[in-house]
């Protein structure tokens, strides 16, 4: 069995996790087109659509939220199991 280092390095394993600040030029932009589509839908649509749009709207945010989460655990302990292959000197070192 490769070590995890070994998996890592070879490609086979990824921790896929994308950031933005908050304050960066693309995040910017993302939420103003956000905005920008959910004013447009909220002006064409009727109160009972609107309500449907916001209950899609904060299903979305909670599930984007719980993906987060997961994501960062999942790299966690990437990183926990990276350190004690070096740490165990499981790399053939």
């Amino acid at each position: 069995m490769k070590s995890v280092l070994e998996e890592f390095a070879s490609g086979n394993m990824s921790p896929d996790v994308v950031y933005h600040r908050k304050s960066s030029p693309q995040y910017k932009i993302i939420t103003e087109a956000l905005s920008g589509c959910e004013a447009k839908l909220m002006s064409a649509l009727d109160d009972e659509l609107k309500e449907t749009l916001n209950q899609l709207i904060e299903a979305q945010m909670e599930s984007s939220t719980i993906e987060g989460i997961d994501r960062f655990i999942c790299g966690y302990r990437l990183g926990v199991l990276m350190t004690m292959e070096v740490f165990n000197g499981m790399d053939g070192e």
